[in-house]
């Protein structure tokens, strides 16, 4: 593309990646950088390539919200719901779907993977996951705290399955309402053993096709004419919550007044993934960055390698 220095985007994508086997560098798996909707540059480390379909973690909670805005446009759903769940009977009535997407809804839920905490039990020894994490108590006031829970978005998930008379239809609705449409043909979501999708954590797609989800939001919903999501979902999603310090809110992780990354534009706004999945939007920049790793304990330079994309591409504009 005419005005992008590629000799410039390519130093910054190979900042990115590390040939070593030492065990405690950072192995970035796969870079892509769309701009103006055009793919301008991919990357891959030895055994991967763009047919790859590599785990995205909790970008996956990305996906869930997007399905709740799906069904939000078409009137099924509502940020204004609450008496959520037939069991919670008690103070747990008033929280709303809102509470929930922006992790603010109160109810206990300890996110350690390091030992047996609430989020290894519900993923790993748990045959519902829903039925596991609606039984929680609040641990504190309902919207007054925000703490990161994977609970909190397969409760999500349960509400949309919610929505469908028979298992059958709430399993293909990701795929005929949100991946054909948008062309995420690799995408493939699991359940627990319930059929519940595990909407907090299990999601494969090839880079490529997670950076055509990136697109979606970076193009307010749209996909070639068919509005997927309504703009005010995806505005939605780029608020953040109130008691999140400006760093997420309804499914995205933020930088408002650079509270993630102090050279990189604050209306950047991603779906991030444990062990250095990402897929940023920006959209003062037209740009969509996918970057695929695997953090052992040391997390590599973000904001150094999405501020020198961004230069690369600055030339053009």
């Amino acid at each position: 593309m005419d005005g992008v220095d590629y000799t410039a985007l390519d130093q910054a994508i190979n900042s990115v990646f590390d040939s070593s086997l030492n065990m405690d560098s950072i192995k970035t798996r796969a870079v892509v950088v769309v701009y103006k909707d055009s793919l301008i540059a991919e990357k891959y480390a030895t055994g991967f390539d763009k047919d790859t379909e590599i785990l995205g973690w909790s970008m996956n909670k990305s996906i869930t919200s997007t399905l709740v805005g799906i069904l939000a446009k078409a009137g099924k759903m509502s940020l204004t719901d609450d008496h959520l769940y037939e069991e919670w009977t008690d103070e747990r009535s008033k929280i709303t779907l809102n509470d929930l997407l922006q992790m603010q809804s109160g109810l206990a839920f300890e996110e350690n993977y390091a030992e047996v905490s609430d989020v290894t039990k519900m993923l790993f020894m748990n045959e519902d996951i829903v039925k596991e994490v609606a039984a929680n108590p609040l641990s504190d006031p309902i919207g007054t705290k925000w703490y990161y829970s994977s609970g909190t978005t397969n409760l999500v998930a349960g509400l949309i399955r919610k929505q469908f008379d028979n298992s059958q239809d709430y399993l293909k609705f990701p795929h005929e309402q949100l991946f054909r449409k948008i062309g995420m043909h690799s995408m493939v979501l699991e359940t627990d053993e319930s059929g519940n999708y595990i909407g907090s954590s299990y999601g494969y797609a090839t880079p490529r096709d997670w950076a055509k989800f990136g697109l979606l939001y970076l193009n307010e919903g749209n996909w070639y004419g068919e509005q997927i999501v309504d703009t005010s979902w995806v505005n939605f999603t780029r608020q953040p919550a109130e008691h999140s310090g400006g760093i997420y809110g309804g499914h995205f992780w933020h930088n408002h007044n650079h509270a993630a990354y102090k050279d990189v534009p604050t209306d950047i706004y991603s779906c991030n993934g444990f062990e250095g999945q990402y897929v940023y939007i920006i959209p003062s920049k037209d740009l969509v960055i996918v970057r695929m790793g695997l953090n052992q304990g040391k997390e590599y330079d973000a904001n150094g390698f999405l501020s020198n994309v961004i230069k690369a591409v600055e030339s053009d504009q």
